[in-house]
């Protein structure tokens, strides 16, 4: 892999997981003091707008959000990336099979735990319609998990 300068996060709706990841990474690229391209999608616009839940939590680490629109994965978004971190398997596989056109697609589609080196359990969950509290719990595995991939890159682009 080359270097990772555009990554895209990617979920069903891009209104929980994903904009809660895209504005995470660009937090932890920030405090890490990283250039990256930092953006997220879905499959279709179930919102017009972030969930209450997620805004709730990046709020709560002061992360400005007031800027996101949703968007629906295109080729376009997905041609321009060095690596796509989805939130469950079954979207990295879509992506791959839909997208089969794209460039190295199968080479930079990774789950977000399996970019992390996870092999057991590599799915989180929508937590759309859940409760607070496993909405929470979802929303800080994904904080943890970026703030490691974003490590990882670094990682990765100074080899």
């Amino acid at each position: 892999m080359s270097k990772i300068k555009n990554v895209l996060f990617v979920c069903l709706g891009n209104t929980a997981r994903s904009p809660a990841a895209e504005y995470l990474a660009r937090y932890y690229t920030k405090k890490l003091d990283v250039d990256l391209e930092i953006d997220s999608c879905g499959f279709f616009n179930a919102f017009t707008y972030m969930q209450p839940e997620s805004r709730t939590y990046l709020d709560s680490k002061g992360i400005n959000h007031l800027d996101f629109i949703p968007k629906i994965i295109n080729r376009k978004l997905l041609e321009k990336q060095d690596l796509i971190l989805t939130m469950e398997k079954t979207h990295s596989l879509d992506l791959i099979k839909n997208f089969n056109y794209i460039e190295n697609i199968e080479k930079k589609t990774f789950t977000l735990k399996e970019f992390n080196g996870e092999t057991q359990k590599i799915d989180i969950i929508d937590p759309y319609c859940t409760s607070t509290e496993n909405y929470e719990k979802i929303l800080k595995i994904i904080d943890e998990n970026v703030e490691k991939a974003i490590k990882k890159i670094i990682q990765l682009n100074q080899n």
